[in-house]
């Protein structure tokens, strides 16, 4: 049997930082755990991109991730908002850098083709898929269960007969 990895993805915001944690196996995937960061918009932006640096880095600490996945950005209509992500994501590779870990980055059509088997899915689609995936769980938050499906497709990916041979 296959040596389990961990992977943990991460799907970053400014507001809430959804993350989740698998151990891959190869053949199949295990969950381990799932969260959300939240900061407050009242706070000063240095003040919540370290509260957000000092949660992840805890996740981190705690969980051990040997890989890290997280979604593409994407241009949003307001250029401040994009900059708003950008400084999150920032966060999200400093972390995994300070954990000598690289960053894989999956786009969100690659995400829900991966997972649903088609890149347009919405959002009640994937969560219906990792309700059928781990009928147990209790994914309260949207960004949870986007870190949850960024992990699995980066196993996927990984454990893709396809991608082996590229």
């Amino acid at each position: 049997m296959k040596k389990p990895k961990k992977i943990i993805g991460i799907d970053p915001g400014l507001q809430k930082t959804g993350w989740a944690v698998i151990k891959s196996f190869g053949s199949y995937d295990q969950y381990v755990s799932h969260g959300v960061i939240t900061t407050k918009s009242s706070t000063k932006l240095e003040k919540r991109l370290n509260e957000i640096f000092i949660q992840l880095s805890s996740v981190f600490s705690k969980h051990c991730p040997e890989t890290v996945a997280v979604e593409k950005i994407f241009s949003n209509k307001n250029p401040e908002s994009s900059l708003k992500l950008g400084k999150a994501r920032g966060i999200v590779f400093l972390v995994a850098a300070r954990n000598c870990l690289g960053v894989n980055e999956y786009s969100p059509n690659t995400v829900k083709k991966n997972l649903v088997g088609y890149g347009h899915a919405d959002k009640n689609q994937i969560v219906k898929m990792l309700e059928r995936l781990y009928p147990d769980l209790l994914l309260e938050s949207e960004d949870a269960a986007d870190a949850l499906a960024v992990a699995i497709c980066h196993s996927m990916q990984k454990n893709s007969k396809i991608s082996s041979l590229v």
